[in-house]
């Protein structure tokens, strides 16, 4: 039978050929009994017609209703070598039998249609087909022991009631029916089918085959077309498709009359022809080539024989077999194909993919080990469907192909699956694909476990039931799961959550290696839990993809778990997806390239998130790649925590060309918690291909203990690093006094070596940004790399650094040529604590130039000697960077500051400090300076502020060091003041170059108290230079001569540098030629040419000069009298209340603030006593006196309540309060008391 099935399918020999030479002997009548049930259409048997070249029995008659002839038979057997065909009238598509009587139909020669007709027979005391059986029907064949066959219009065509009702016009969609299962009301299921011969329909046809239980030992062939195997245990409606396709089966519309048929024991028992089954006297049946034992409970399927839809015609599609019942078996050699030329075909065996759909389920299904099912693409199409499903038990252990086709095509889907019970140990499977994508072996159970077994082959002792679980759980053998990964095929086991069984999916040792070419996928997509322990998944050939899914329905929980050993892709992408948590213990991932190919991403979207003990993800390019880094994204709910050196990174190495991939992090929390945790994204080796991109976005995000983030470029690579951008509401690096050396908690972009790349950029946003502990981040080129370090911004609401060593760098060292980075900081908030700090320097020999600093922040506090800082050092010849500020307000304190200086033997200059703000406050040895110790020149500090406030040994100076040849640099300030206290000092000087240049721009008032200084001066003994400039207006400028304030710009060879003042009013200075103990202004040299000052005092004759001002501030009320004297008398009159005195010495201001009153204006003191008084009143006559009083008016003396000064600096006293509008032409402005309390506060 299999030969012949091989010569239709691949010989390609016609149908009727084939029968034609089957048999060439005259025929004996049929045992064909027609009844009289059709009244006047009765059935008309005609012997020894001959049909197709050969004598027959042809059946002609029959009722005709539309396309549809109806026949009706009391029996219905055709014998050994006879033939009987149906006649096939014109305009009838579809021919009706039914046998009404109580005997078995026996096929044991040839049942054939005299046309092109759909043939269906239909009798409730079953159907056998001998070995020596065929069929000649080129439409499709329908064989039922149903009782009826019900209409949709409910019209019945009934074997066990063919009386009632009256056939109608029908032309629709038929069913078969069968009765009430004796269990429910006492009576037998229906009877069986058996087919041991050759059931052949025409290209395209379908074979149908409903009986209470099928067994078919024989071949069925329907090429391109469907066959159907259908055994219903019970009352059922089989809904059939217009040529028999099996559709639905459901609860009956009409009531049954069932008969009371023998078992199916008794049933084989009574055939006296060869059957393919033996059943021994204590009714035991076995297969009689094998000698198998079967059961054959009502409802079962047999198949040892073969099922053909093949369809070998070019550009054809294979057909469809299916074959459902409550148990079904394929045993011994049985075979099912659904091949075709162009592209598989299904074949559905227990029900339909994943049990879904309308199809019956069996309860048990079972695929021997020598069977095989196949639903290839041949030649260009892809391969097809296999689906072996039961709702309790399924064991599969045959063959089963989904090929691709050889040309083009990609593999299909083979699912061996079951609700329950699964072992498809030993079991070949095969969807690859020679020239597309590998196919899918599915696995769809509810537990799996995964581990190591002997093969079953599916044996079992005399009294085990071959449909009967052993267990809840399947077991799939690993070895299988690689071979086939290893032949082309994807596997996929998948598993449900019902009943007591949580969906979970197991394996206490878990290792695969993939040894062949190509791409293959392996997916466990548990309900619940996935855990694998002892793992080891190797791809030394070819790429493996791998998907881990728990909470594969969706129903919100489900766990991965991975523990101990590697999984290594060969480039293939990673997927793990799980609702609650996914954790990594001392496991690594990596999907690395070294091809032309990609390396696969890998993607992990969960709950949360635990990488412990050594795990780490990586994808990365190697080797001679020229594909690209994988990307690795991770999506998690809620925490992600790296713990004991674990990781992840994207890189380039060896000679690869291709770029790192992107590692991106969204959670709500992300912890680097132990020393090694963190995250890479390198270009290293040779390699050419730039650093992927890290991001980090999460509520909360920090690092402890040296763990970090770096991006960089190694060796002679000369891509670029990768950008590192976090995200977050607070992000906190506390090192908590781990490192040692050289290792610090936190985030790094280099370039290293003789990498030739730029380092990448580094950018933070967040809520609050703190660094501790030793933390920091850096963008530097190191080696004798030559591309720039990479810039660092951030963007922060707070901004804390603190403890030892803490901070940020972005520095050029070794031999590197490229520049350091910038770093951009913009926060309401910024504080460096406990010697912290940020830097931008040229380090070693490096020629490239320090990087930026931009800070802009509402306050700036800098505390315990923390600072900023761009400096040059060792043999570096770059230039230090600009240092840039700009805040309402900045403070530093406990020796902190803020600088740019040249070191060591390096050559280039120091960085510019502009800074801007409303207040800014040094106190306690802080301070601003731009310094050079080397050939470099200082650099020029400008600031802009409102108040600025030094104290306590702060300084702001631009200086050159001892030894050194650079010249300092220049220091300019805009403010509204400036207070140096307590030998506080602005300075621009040199030791052996010029002095820099300082000018000051007050709007209001300069003070200097307690040794303070603002210093220009320049060179030592035997060393020149000249002394800078000071240039300084303001409204005042104070010192209390006492306290040795100074202003200098003196020399010692070269030249005094030039002082000018210009303000209102300079107070508390003397001007000796050289320093003295007390507060002077000098621009001497000690051994050059002295220096000029120059005082501009507006309004004022500088010959009066400077006069020192006592340290405690005059009280007015001891020197205004509370009113004017009353003892003066003219004549006999006494003036009360007249007079208005002032007391002090002359040409001195009652007042700091008050102005030196002019020359011209100035009296002797004089004393008015009594005697004076007479003396005055006797020189006037009486006459004089009234004739005097006689010609003016009295005009009464008042108290002064204003004054003016008048255009000639005349000071003029008003009896009426002085007003803006009068001050308005006035040609200075009034002192405040405001002025007077910041030089009695010291502010």
């Amino acid at each position: 039978m299999k030969i012949l099935r091989t010569l239709v399918i691949f010989g390609g020999l016609s149908l009727s050929g084939y029968y034609g030479i089957t048999n060439s002997v005259n025929p004996a009548l049929a045992q064909i009994v027609p009844d009289d049930t059709l009244g006047d259409n009765p059935t008309v048997v005609k012997p020894n017609v001959e049909v197709k070249g050969l004598p027959a029995d042809l059946i002609e008659g029959g009722a005709t209703r539309g396309d549809n002839l109806f026949h009706s038979f009391s029996d219905f057997n055709v014998g050994d070598l006879q033939r009987v065909y149906f006649a096939n009238p014109a305009g009838i598509n579809n021919i009706l039998g039914r046998v009404t009587g109580s005997n078995i139909s026996k096929i044991f020669g040839t049942l054939g249609v005299d046309g092109a007709a759909n043939l269906f027979l239909l009798n409730p005391n079953g159907i056998v087909f001998g070995a020596n059986s065929q069929l000649d029907v080129a439409g499709s064949f329908v064989g039922s022991t149903a009782k009826s066959i019900v209409f949709g219009n409910g019209t019945e065509f009934s074997a066990t009631n063919p009386e009632e009702p009256p056939l109608l016009t029908i032309n629709i969609t038929p069913g078969l029916q069968y009765g009430k299962t004796g269990l429910q009301y006492g009576q037998n299921p229906p009877q069986p089918i058996v087919n041991a011969g050759n059931l052949a329909v025409g290209q395209g046809q379908n074979v149908t085959l409903v009986g209470g239980s099928v067994i078919s030992t024989g071949d069925i062939l329907a090429p391109g077309g469907e066959i159907n195997i259908l055994a219903v245990p019970s009352e059922t409606l089989v809904q059939l498709g217009q040529a028999g396709q099996i559709l639905t089966l459901s609860t009956p519309t009409v009531p049954l009359t069932p008969s009371a048929p023998a078992s199916v024991t008794e049933f084989l028992s009574s055939l006296d022809h060869d059957t393919g089954v033996t059943v021994s006297s204590d009714g035991q049946v076995t297969l009689t080539d094998s000698g198998t034992q079967v059961p054959l409970e009502p409802g079962t399927v047999i198949i040892s024989g073969a099922l053909s839809a093949a369809n070998p015609f070019p550009g054809q599609t294979g057909g469809k077999v299916t074959v459902l019942g409550d148990q079904v078996g394929l045993f011994d050699s049985a075979s099912i194909d659904v091949s075709g030329n162009s592209s598989g075909g299904e074949a559905l065996i227990g029900g339909d993919f994943q049990g879904q759909g309308q199809l019956p389920l069996a309860t048990a299904t079972y695929i021997g080990p020598d069977t095989t099912i196949n639903a290839d693409g041949v030649s260009t199409g892809n391969g097809g469907l296999i689906v072996i499903w039961s709702n309790q038990s399924t064991r599969a252990y045959g063959t089963l192909t989904a090929r691709g086709g050889a040309q083009s095509g990609n593999g299909g889907l083979i699912e061996t699956s079951s609700a329950n019970f699964l072992d498809v140990t030993g079991v070949r499977v095969d969807a690859s694909a020679a020239n597309g994508n590998a196919g899918t072996w599915l696995l769809d159970p509810r537990n799996v476990t995964l581990g190591f077994a002997d093969t079953s082959n599916g044996t079992f002792d005399s009294n085990s039931n071959i449909f009967t679980p052993t267990g809840d759980e399947a077991v799939v053998n690993i070895p299988d799961i690689e071979a086939q990964l290893n032949a082309g095929t994807n596997v996929t086991i998948t598993t449900g959550n019902t009943g007591t069984q949580e969906g979970n999916i197991t394996a206490d040792d878990f290792g695969i290696t993939k040894t062949t070419d190509g791409e293959v996928t392996l997916s466990l997509q548990a309900a619940n839990d996935i855990s694998l322990k002892n793992v080891d998944i190797n791809a030394n050939s070819g790429f493996l993809n791998l998907v881990l899914e728990a909470d594969s329905d969706n129903s919100g929980s489900g766990d991965v778990e991975l523990m101990d050993g590697s999984i290594d892709t060969g480039g293939g992408a990673v997927t793990i997806t799980a609702a609650g948590a996914i954790a990594l213990q001392d496991l690594t991932i990596n999907s690395d390239t070294e091809s032309e190919r990609n390396a696969g991403d890998i993607t992990i979207t969960a709950g949360s998130l635990l990488l412990e003990n050594n795990s780490d993800i990586d994808s990365n390019t190697k080797g001679n790649s020229t594909g690209n880094a994988g990307n690795i994204t991770i999506t998690v709910a809620e925490s992600v925590v790296f713990r004991g050196d674990s990781g992840l990174g994207s890189s380039t190495q060896g000679k690869s060309t291709g770029n790192g991939g992107e590692i991106t992090i969204t959670a709500t929390s992300v912890l680097f918690e132990d020393k090694g945790s963190g995250i890479g994204s390198n270009t290293e080796g040779h390699s050419s291909g730039n650093g992927g991109k890290i991001t980090i976005t999460a509520d909360s995000v920090v690092f402890n203990n040296q763990s970090g983030i770096g991006t960089n470029t190694t060796g002679k690579s000369t891509g670029n690093g990768g950008e590192i951008t976090i995200t977050a509401g607070y992000l906190l690096f506390d090192d908590k006094g781990t490192s040692t050396g050289k290792e610090r908690t936190g985030l790094g972009s280099d370039t290293e070596g003789h990498s030739t790349g730029d380092a990448g950029t580094i950018t933070i946003t967040a809520d609050s940004v703190v660094f501790r502990g030793n933390s920091g981040l850096g963008t530097n080129t190191q080696g004798k790399s030559t591309g720039n370090a990479g810039e660092v911004t951030i963007t922060a609401g707070y901004l804390l650094l603190e403890d030892n060593r803490t901070g940020f760098g972005s520095d050029t060292q070794g031999n590197s040529s490229g520049d350091a980075g910038t770093i951009t900081i913009t926060a309401d908030s910024v504080v460096f604590r406990g010697n912290s700090g940020l830097g931008t320097n040229t380090q070693g020999k490096s020629t490239g130039d320090a990087g930026e600093i931009i800070i802009t922040a509402g306050s700036l506090l800098f505390e315990n000697q923390s600072g900023i800082g761009s400096n040059t050092q060792g043999d570096s010849s770059g230039n230090a960077g600009k240092i840039t500020i700009t805040a309402d307000s900045i403070v530093l304190t406990g020796d902190s500051g803020i600088g740019t200086n040249t070191q060591g033997n390096s050559t280039g200059h120091a960085g510019i400090i502009e800074i801007n703000a409303d207040s800014i406050s040094l106190e306690n040895l802080s301070k601003i300076e731009s310094t050079t110790d080397t050939m470099g020149n200082a650099g020029k500090i400008t600031i802009n502020g409102q108040s600025i406030v030094l104290e306590n040994q702060a300084r702001i100076s631009n200086n050159t060091k001892e030894n050194s040849t650079g010249d300092a640099g220049t220091i300019t300030i805009n403010a509204d003041s400036i207070s140096l206290e307590n030998n506080s000092n602005i300075s621009s000087q040199t030791a052996s170059g010029d002095g820099g240049n300082i000018t000051l721009t007050l709007q209001d008032l300069l003070l200097l108290r307690n040794g303070s200084q603002i210093s220009t001066s320049a060179g030592t003994e035997d060393q020149p230079g000249n002394g800078g400039d000071i240039t300084i207006t303001a409204d005042l400028i104070v010192a209390f001569l006492e306290e040795n304030s100074d202003i200098t710009a003196n020399a010692f060879d070269g030249m005094g540098g030039n002082i000018t003042l210009t303000a209102q009013g300079i107070f508390g200075f003397n001007f000796p030629d050289q320093l003295t103990d007390f507060s002077d202004i000098t621009a001497s040299s000690e051994r050059g040419v002295d220096g000029n000052i120059t005082i501009n005092i507006l309004g004022v004759n500088p010959s009066q000069g400077l006069v020192e001002l006592p340290t405690t501030v005059v009280d007015p009320s001891t020197l205004i009298a509370a009113s004017c004297t009353n003892n003066v008398k003219v004549g006999s009159n006494t003036s009360k209340g007249d007079e208005f005195i002032i007391t002090g010495r002359g040409g001195l201001p009652p007042s700091p603030l008050d102005p030196i009153i002019s020359q011209t204006v100035i009296a002797d003191w004089v004393t008015l006593d009594n005697s004076e008084t007479e003396n005055y009143q006797s020189q006037i006559t009486p006459a004089a006196r009234e004739e005097s009083a006689r010609k003016r008016p009295r005009r009464r003396i008042v108290e002064a309540q204003g004054w003016l000064i008048g255009p000639d600096g005349t000071v003029i006293l008003t009896a009426f309060p002085t007003t803006p509008e009068a001050w308005a032409n006035s040609w200075r402005k009034s002192p405040s008391c405001q002025d007077l309390r910041r030089i009695t506060n010291g502010s």
